[in-house]
């Protein structure tokens, strides 16, 4: 009989990045409770209520991937970088226009840089790899 094996602590860029996630989520959710709540008043109610759930599902699936992230799941690396990246890129949009609004486009920007290079780093990399005896 083996003796039991002791699973190897997760690194704490791997529960930073799980964090960012959940907290960029969270975000998401408070932006789609303003949209639902300004669709009545908005010129156009239907699209508030479309961008309102779209950003609710949206927060949902980044949940999944904040839950997978803490578990060490290969795949969900790959969401994760996509959403750091596209989180990015809204970002800098934010910085243009006559609307520009700096502020909006710092808080998308630095999470996402931070969780992105996380992601990349070798302890995170090394805790979700991908094992044989996992399915």
């Amino acid at each position: 009989m083996s003796p039991p094996t002791v699973p190897a602590p997760r690194p704490i860029a791997l529960v930073l990045v799980a964090v960012i996630e959940l907290l960029e989520a969270v975000g998401m959710a408070v932006l789609a409770a303003l949209s639902i709540a300004a669709g009545p008043g908005s010129r156009y109610p239907p699209t508030a209520y479309g961008v309102g759930g779209t950003l609710l599902l949206a927060a949902a699936l980044l949940v999944l991937v904040a839950v997978g992230t803490l578990r060490a799941r290969s795949w969900s690396r790959t969401p994760g970088l996509v959403w750091q990246i596209v989180q990015v890129l809204v970002g800098l949009y934010t910085f243009q226009g006559q609307g520009a609004q700096p502020g909006l486009g710092l808080v998308a920007i630095v999470p996402g840089v931070v969780a992105a290079v996380l992601l990349l780093t070798r302890p995170v990399r090394e805790a979700t790899a991908r094992r044989s005896s996992q399915s």
